[in-house]
Parts: C-alpha cells; sequence; structure tokens
C-alpha cells in the first residue's frame, strides 16, 4: 500500500556545549557547528528526495 506524504517537518536542535573557562572566542565552534548543521540538513533533505524518487517509480 503505497503511502503518501503531502509535507515533511523535521525539526532538529543541537544541544551547545559548556563555555570553557578559558577566555577562548567561540566563533570557531560556531562556524564548525554550522557547518556540520548545513551538512547534515543536506544529507536530509537528499535522502528524503531519494525516497521519493523511489516511491514516484513504482
Amino acid at each position: 500500500m503505497p503511502i503518501e506524504v503531502r509535507q515533511l517537518l523535521i525539526k532538529s536542535m543541537v544541544a551547545s556545549a559548556p563555555q570553557p573557562s578559558a577566555s577562548a572566542p567561540a566563533e570557531p565552534n560556531s562556524a564548525w557547528r554550522e557547518r556540520l548543521r548545513e551538512e547534515l540538513m543536506a544529507e536530509c533533505k537528499a535522502w528524503v528526495e531519494d525516497r521519493l524518487q523511489r516511491a514516484r517509480e513504482r
């Protein structure tokens, strides 16, 4: 039985690590976290698109 998905909403939340006691800038961690988030979202979107395309081929 085919399942049709009309809307898919993915919510994600990344917990931030505790700030170090030293006065090191948080920007490198922030940039790394943002890049990681973008990569994860791109992979999720690609996976969903692949699954939808496979479903259409059947």
